[in-house]
């Protein structure tokens, strides 16, 4: 255990200083990044600065949740959606032969080499926007904190479940990026009130494939409008996870390398 934290530490360590020998690029690049992120909360500015909203939510209420929601994304995608990147270019070119032969799992290989620094910029997006939406918000209890914290929690298991399906996708489905896309579309759902969908749709981002989890139901206790199907949910988030590791398994062991 001990030893699988230094890698993983040393992998980041790595990552940084790649990036450090050209910092101009990097600020850059994590500029874009965050610059990217705020487009949504943007439109929700613009909404309810033209005296429309969302019907049941204040304007930062929707902000908290789509601050939750780059949080979750700002901690997942440096240290370990790049699993989805480093698969699909280690495939394509042919060196995710080398992850093979190496005396540790090839999913934590992936997870290591796979760390991106440029994301950083959405972690320090998600800190500022959440931290601006909470000052103007009633402060939350300790209760809520509470179950904030372990809710946001399983918001990182959604989305390591979303990184291993498009990883697994990466092996089959060689050299095709659009998988940022389809996960873009899907996961973009998590960022605003279930309430606003239909019922039908309700059930799909909370019961089947669980986007609710990435921002929404975790803002929603911490303002203390816990969502009903809460539980629900996190019963759901955890058979994702087990799908989506499953799946991973499945299309590693048909895997062919370079040369199949």
């Amino acid at each position: 255990m001990i030893s699988a934290i230094k890698m993983h530490l040393q992998g980041i360590k790595t990552g940084l200083a790649v990036r450090m020998a050209y910092r101009a690029d990097f600020i850059i690049s994590a500029f874009i990044m965050l610059i990217s992120e705020f487009f949504g909360p943007l439109l929700t500015y613009l909404i309810y600065n033209n005296e429309a909203s969302l019907p049941g939510w204040s304007m930062y209420e929707v902000l908290l949740i789509q601050g939750v929601f780059l949080l979750s994304k700002g901690i997942s995608f440096p240290f370990f959606f790049g699993i989805v990147w480093n698969t699909l270019d280690r495939v394509q070119n042919g060196t995710f032969d080398l992850l093979l032969i190496k005396p540790r799992s090839v999913l934590q290989m992936v997870i290591v080499t796979g760390f991106d620094s440029e994301d950083l910029g959405k972690l320090i997006g998600g800190l500022a926007l959440t931290g601006i939406a909470l000052y103007r918000l009633p402060r939350p209890g300790l209760s809520e904190w509470v179950a904030f914290i372990g809710l946001f929690v399983i918001s990182l298991v959604v989305m390591f479940g979303f990184a291993l399906i498009l990883a697994g996708l990466g092996i089959v489905w060689i050299g095709n990026y659009r998988v940022y896309e389809i996960f873009s579309s899907i996961a973009n759902f998590g960022m605003y009130p279930a309430s606003i969908f239909s019922k039908s749709l309700q059930t799909v981002i909370t019961s089947v494939i669980p986007v609710a989890m990435l921002g929404f139901i975790p803002a929603s206790a911490l303002l203390g409008k816990p969502y009903e199907n809460t539980l629900y949910a996190v019963i759901i988030s955890f058979m994702f996870l087990f799908a989506s590791l499953l799946f991973w398994n499945t299309t590693l062991k048909k895997y062919t390398s370079s040369g199949g």
